[in-house]
């Protein structure tokens, strides 16, 4: 049987180089190998172009310029909503008659048009949208906290319109909790993020650094960057590196001082690949709950111990493979523990069964298993 698959991406999903597009472009490399036929619908905007590639992968590739500034605001929308509507989109959606899946709530604007009603309708959710949103308001300066908070209020009194979909896919045990608990016609799933790793391939033995890495522009990652710099790595004689995309100034400045931090500014894939496996410890600090954190995921697949305190590691399967801290009292003990302490066969084989639960192929098949095509 045929089986066909509408997907909309809030972004062009290549190069996959920040979470929300590596769960994109990896779900539909994974659905592509198990032979379902796609038809991509992405939003174009800020400096991503077009990509070849997508087309090895998918029957049709669409793009559709997002509408910035004053065209993609609404007196009542989400900015991240309003902003990605398209009459080409809607179009083409009603030339036939496959299932569509829209990958977060930024593309469900058309999600209850009154022309797709019979059509099944499946939803990603990458995140709890508006907490994101609210969380990204505190850490943020008065200009973008009024943005962000405006956006969560929004956000929040928007997210009924999942009440139109046959089937949510959150990505995290606590999101499947939630959105079970807020909505009672959509068939709640957890698929598990998509990512770039299928199997184990962590080093044994020792390093001798311990790694923070992720888009250093993002502020939560800047926020947990200068908060380990600061206030853990301040008086440990351990080494700590920091690596990734448009420090700060603040950030720069403040690894500046310290002689035993080193900051890694943009880092190709290669370079930040080799960071990540030869690191001794994996630091995951997250100052709050936002589905599954792909970092935590590659430091899994690909690296030694991982310490993280509980915004992070909110996944009860993998609790055994994470050191859990909260105090910085405890996540000072935690690197000078571990960094005594050698990765070895055993808790090599104990992570190999463990990470099963999180290969694409699994996550794909339980994801076309929710689809009536």
């Amino acid at each position: 049987m045929k089986r066909e698959l509408h997907i909309i991406s809030f972004d062009i999903p290549l190069p996959a180089n920040y979470g929300g597009v590596i769960d994109v472009f990896y779900k539909i490399k994974a659905l592509y190998q198990q032979g379902i036929e796609i038809t991509l619908h992405c939003y174009q905007y800020s400096d991503r172009l077009p990509q070849e590639e997508l087309k090895q992968y998918c029957k049709e590739v669409y793009y559709y310029r997002r509408k910035l500034g004053f065209c993609g605001i609404s007196s009542h929308l989400p900015y991240i909503v309003y902003s990605r509507r398209s009459k080409k989109l809607l179009y083409r959606l009603q030339m036939t008659d496959a299932p569509i899946l829209f990958e977060g709530l930024h593309t469900c604007y058309y999600l209850n048009h009154e022309s797709l009603k019979s059509r099944f309708k499946i939803v990603r959710c990458h995140n709890i949208e508006h907490e994101y949103y609210k969380k990204l308001a505190q850490h943020s300066s008065s200009t973008k906290k009024l943005f962000f908070q405006t956006e969560s209020d929004r956000l929040k009194r928007y997210e009924s319109v999942l009440e139109n979909a046959q089937v949510l896919a959150p990505i995290s045990d606590e999101d499947q909790i939630y959105f079970k608990a807020s909505y009672t016609l959509p068939k709640v799933k957890k698929i598990s993020a998509f990512h770039t790793d299928q199997e184990v391939t962590s080093l044994l033995g020792n390093g001798n650094y311990s790694l923070f890495h992720g888009s250093l522009n993002v502020s939560e990652n800047d926020h947990s960057a200068r908060f380990l710099v600061a206030h853990i790595f301040n008086d440990l004689d351990h080494q700590l590196i920091i690596a990734g995309k448009k420090p700060s100034f603040e950030l720069q400045k403040l690894c500046a001082k310290k002689d035993n931090v080193t900051l890694v500014r943009d880092p190709d894939r290669n370079q930040l690949n080799d960071l990540i496996a030869n690191a001794h410890i994996h630091l995951m600090h997250a100052s709050q709950k936002s589905g599954l954190k792909l970092k935590l995921l590659k430091a899994l697949f690909s690296g030694r111990h991982v310490v993280a305190n509980k915004d992070m590691a909110t996944e009860k399967s993998i609790s055994d493979h994470v050191v859990m801290v909260n105090s910085n009292t405890e996540w000072k003990e935690a690197v000078i523990k571990l960094m005594k302490q050698a990765f070895d066969e055993d808790l090599l084989h104990q992570r190999i069964t463990t990470m099963n639960e999180f290969k694409n192929d699994k996550s794909a098949t339980l994801l076309i298993d929710t689809i009536t095509f």
